[in-house]
């Protein structure tokens, strides 16, 4: 049951974040272009719209990626704990860079009528999504790798194999 309740969690977690990701940079990047060619009154109603359903994909993956990212934590706490120099840094900084967007989300998503610096926000979320990626890719490497050294030269530890006689 372990075995299959990680591999969910993370599929969850992994799922939800490319939900995220492209959400936010199909509002901020494809959405502006597309609705360009529409005279104003028509423009704000479809982009109001379409934040309308993006606030709902977003407060949904918040939730999921809270549940997930807690389980997955939980899940490989014992492996953390055998890298800490590398793990806590990185896993600190995943979760402080996760809180930020969404923070940065639930503001910008906030009320009926988007801030007046919402673009401006959504592009330092995006670099931000970009950045938490990088993390979480380097945390999963020195999770699966037992660490790694400045050097970029994999390290590995392994106990010496030890016979004993009864």
């Amino acid at each position: 049951m372990h075995v299959t309740l990680s591999i969910f969690f993370r599929w969850l977690h992994v799922f939800t974040a490319c939900v995220a990701i492209g959400g936010v940079f199909f509002m901020r990047l494809i959405v502006p272009i597309g609705l360009a060619t529409l005279d104003p009154v028509p423009r704000k109603a479809a982009f109001l719209r379409l934040r309308r359903v993006f606030k709902m994909v977003i407060h949904t993956s918040i939730l999921l990626l809270l549940v997930s990212g807690i389980y997955n934590s939980w899940a490989n706490w014992d492996a953390y704990n055998q890298i800490p120099q590398q793990a806590q840094p990185l896993w600190g900084t995943h979760v402080l860079l996760a809180l930020c967007i969404f923070a940065i989300s639930l503001y910008v998503l906030a009320g009926v009528e988007p801030p007046a610096r919402h673009a401006k926000l959504m592009a330092v979320n995006l670099v931000l999504m970009a950045l938490l990626l990088a993390v979480a890719a380097t945390l999963k490497y020195a999770r699966e790798h037992h660490g790694f050294s400045e050097s970029g030269i994999e390290i590995r530890f392994q106990l010496p194999h030890l016979e004993v006689e009864h």
